[in-house]
């Protein structure tokens, strides 16, 4: 009986080290991606008023449309939610949400938008908070379009 205790004892050490391991490598993970996205974000100088083209998005039928949307720095992009179920929309990565023109999450309704300003050049991500497998890209260049 002592023998099994033992060893009883000696799985969960194994395992109690095994789940700290993992832990301390998802952290290390989700920091180096927070960092490189700093990296790639970089803001530019104030937009002009004037005229910029606006990107529209829409979630419909838990669908992301278009997935991925490219436009200059300075451009709007509306994210509209078609569907009847609200949506807590998000910047970055699930659970480690990074502001996007002053957004880290808004909740958007059924017919309501979410517009920001593409302020930052390089590769974003947003998605339903609530229900992460609605998500979108898009990727802001450091040009204006003329």
């Amino acid at each position: 009986m002592a023998q099994r205790s033992k060893k009883l004892m000696a799985g969960m050490i194994v395992f109690g080290v095994a789940v700290v391991a993992v832990v301390v490598l998802a952290v290390a993970a989700s920091s180096a991606y927070l960092s490189r996205q700093d990296r790639t974000a970089q803001a530019g100088p104030a937009c002009s008023s004037g005229a910029h083209a606006n990107h529209r998005v829409v979630i419909q039928q838990g669908k992301v449309t278009p997935e991925h949307t490219t436009a200059p720095r300075c451009d709007t992009l509306t994210i509209t939610n078609l569907d009847s179920t609200g949506r807590l929309l998000a910047f970055g990565p699930h659970e480690h949400h990074v502001p996007y023109d002053g957004v880290a999450e808004r909740v958007v309704s059924k017919g309501q938008s979410l517009t920001v300003t593409l302020v930052q050049a390089g590769n974003f991500r947003f998605h339903d908070h609530l229900h992460d497998e609605v998500q979108g890209t898009f990727t802001v260049t450091s040009g204006s379009a003329q």
